[in-house]
């Protein structure tokens, strides 16, 4: 079985390669809009619209390039929730513990809209 700092180890790793690609990646990151449900709701409904439809341009002039942002940004996120799990003392007070997991919940939530966001690119993808 794999130690826990051979599991560190190996996230470190992992994080520091994925944050290369991400860098090299030919899609700028400032160049992949993405607007949440929390700000969508925020707008008013024109600038909903022109929102989405921004997105829509965007992943549809370069699906292939932006899934692939969006799976990365996904695998970073979920590699820094397993550092934090992994690295989490039992010393943590009961409110540093709950700012920690609200934390995690955050990080896991864009994990999943990002996964989500890179299926919706690819399904939309016609041959």
């Amino acid at each position: 079985m794999t130690s826990r700092q051979d599991q560190l180890t190996g996230i470190e790793r992992a994080l520091a390669e994925l944050d290369k690609v991400l860098g090299a990646a030919p899609v700028d990151r400032s160049e992949v809009p993405f607007y949440g449900p929390t700000m969508l709701l925020s707008m008013s409904e024109i600038d909903q619209a022109m929102a989405l439809q921004s997105e829509r341009a965007r992943y549809e002039a370069n699906p292939e390039d932006t899934a692939v942002h969006f799976c990365l940004t996904s695998a970073i996120a979920l590699l820094e929730v397993s550092q934090v799990l992994l690295n989490q003392g039992g010393d943590l007070s009961p409110q540093d513990r709950e700012r920690q997991w609200k934390t995690l919940v955050a990080y896991t939530k864009t994990a999943g809209r990002s996964a989500y966001r890179a299926a919706s690119i690819l399904t939309d993808q016609k041959d």
